[in-house]
């Protein structure tokens, strides 16, 4: 038989109150500020996304490496319409892929002007016209998992207006420029500010420089006689790592403020429980490297789709793009992604390079390519 407890005195049972009411009194804080969260997560414009297509014959292995990986498209729009997010095409299409256990994120910005299949119907065009072809975000996902044999789900879109709003909150970010980059900024300003509602009377130099919002965006935007789309790619990427570090280390005031202001500009299919959840871990995450898609590349005009981006080939491509994303180096492509990477093949001419060769960073000029398998529209 168990002695019995000894009574307690009367000083241990008001202790003993005290921890335990300091406890509730923490769940309670906890609790609220849960709730505080939740009502600004709902400032975001929630979509519902009844079904995204998926390629139902990649491989078993395939399949079970996305599984450890959350995926997004990230999708910036150049609608010039603030707020309108079911017109115009992505002028930035970011895959965000955060690893479920490290919680490292890696970005790869898939150059706008990239030749792929971008309808159901078997249209080969531009990647970015994916997004006004197929009604927005959900087109704009299936044409990724289609072509790249991918599982996303789940995106975020922003324009303009949303980004500056957010750069000009947490008071800019710096980076270094070109003589060019600088020049092209200073005109850049003239048009993104009309259209974003903001204006700038900083002026762009070569070398070290603090970017406001309306700076910022036009560095991400230029492209020509700077490395075209794409330097312009790594500048995005570029901007985006620079504000995740700054708003990680943003005070309260500065966050309820972007919650207030930028998150009504927001516009996702992720649910409020799952942003929650993803919010717990946010100081836990951290940018891992990047890369441009695709990695193996040749420009060249593609009738009248215009000067492309050609994958050379797609399914080389795929391979590169999942052992960097995922570290499958046993990646296979899918017969799906292996019967568009032939068509673009067939159509365009460019095919896998020589193992020896090196990818040039070369642009999206080049001579009429012929109109083969598949619709070539722009």
């Amino acid at each position: 038989m168990s002695k019995k407890r000894k009574a307690l005195t009367k000083r241990q049972k008001n202790r003993r109150k005290l921890i335990v009411f300091i406890v509730e009194i923490i769940i309670l804080l906890i609790l609220l500020g849960g709730f505080w969260f939740a009502t600004k997560l709902n400032k975001i414009r929630h979509t519902t996304v009844e079904k995204v297509d998926k390629n139902e014959n990649m491989a078993k292995e395939t399949t079970e490496k996305l599984e450890k990986y959350t995926n997004l498209a990230l999708l910036g729009l150049d609608n010039r319409v603030v707020g309108n997010y079911k017109t115009g095409n992505a002028d930035s299409i970011i895959i965000a892929s955060i690893n479920n256990e490290t919680k490292e994120v890696k970005l790869v910005s898939v150059y706008r002007d990239t030749y792929l299949r971008v309808t159901e119907a078997g249209t080969y065009s531009k990647v970015n016209s994916a997004y006004s072809r197929n009604g927005g975000a959900v087109g704009m996902m299936n044409t990724l998992n289609t072509n790249l044999d991918l599982d996303i789900e789940d995106y975020i879109s922003v324009d303009w207006y949303a980004l500056v709003k957010t750069i000009n909150l947490i008071d800019g970010i710096d980076v270094e420029m070109t003589p060019q980059e600088a020049l092209q900024v200073n005109k850049y300003v003239r048009d993104v500010g009309p259209a974003t509602g903001y204006t700038t009377n900083k002026v762009a130099v070569a070398g070290a420089n603090h970017l406001d919002g309306v700076q910022a965006l036009s560095y991400a935007r230029i492209r020509k006689g700077v490395g075209d789309d794409f330097k312009r790619t790594e500048r995005q990427r570029e901007v985006i790592s620079k504000m995740v570090d700054k708003i990680k280390r943003a005070g309260f005031g500065t966050l309820n403020k972007i919650m207030d202001e930028v998150f009504p500009d927001i516009e996702t299919s992720l649910s409020l429980t799952e942003m929650l959840d993803m919010a717990k871990s946010l100081m836990e995450y951290s940018m891992g490297d990047s890369m441009g898609f695709p990695k193996e590349r040749e420009g060249k005009t593609v009738g009248s789709a215009g000067s492309c981006v050609i994958p050379a080939s797609l399914q080389t491509n795929a391979e590169i793009l999942h052992q960097f994303l995922f570290e499958n180096e046993a990646y296979q492509p899918s017969p799906t992604v292996q019967e568009i990477s032939n068509s673009i093949v067939y159509t365009t001419g460019v095919a896998a390079h020589p193992e020896e060769s090196t990818t040039q960073e070369q642009g999206t000029e080049g001579t009429t390519g012929t109109t083969g398998q598949g619709t070539v529209q722009q």
